[in-house]
């Protein structure tokens, strides 16, 4: 395992066996068909290198999350909230009591990420330790179609 630091995380995690874990399993990840899974999958083929190499420095994969949602919307933008599994242990940094994670990492513009111990929906053939990383991040809305998410979160 390689140890990584992050600001006040410090992490020991094997990217190799995270990435040939992914690997190793074909997409698609997100099989969900509402119109905001379906807008995720094309968005993070347009996040900046700063976001693309956080990740390919981990092993993971931007398309292959544990579970992506939809917090909030504008006409051209959501906020998703997703998390990813890798394996690893946290040794510094941990998640506030009472908390899903820590302290906010900015890794770009609109793009925040925090790692925890606590793995949720984690596959049972995933090698442990496993670790969680949390993201929440805007980004843009790619479908033709109208963003279903900005009338329900209450604009008309």
């Amino acid at each position: 395992m390689t140890e990584f630091v992050f600001e006040s995380y410090r992490l020991r995690a094997d990217a190799e066996a995270t990435r040939s874990w992914y690997g190793a399993r074909p997409l698609p990840w997100v099989t969900c068909d509402c119109a905001g899974c379906r807008n995720f999958v094309l968005a993070v083929k347009t996040l900046p290198p700063a976001v693309t190499d956080f990740f390919a420095r981990l092993g993971l994969d931007l398309e292959k999350p544990a579970e992506v949602c939809v917090d909030h919307a504008d006409q051209k933008s959501c906020l998703y909230g997703s998390w990813y599994h890798l394996i690893g242990e946290l040794t510094a940094g941990d998640p506030l009591p009472g908390h899903l994670c820590g302290e906010w990492l900015t890794l770009a513009e609109d793009v925040e990420a925090a790692f925890s111990p606590d793995c949720y929906l984690l596959p049972k053939d995933f090698p442990l330790p496993g670790l969680q990383l949390n993201l929440e991040w805007r980004l843009p809305w790619l479908l033709e179609e109208k963003n279903p998410y900005y009338e329900e979160c209450g604009h008309r």
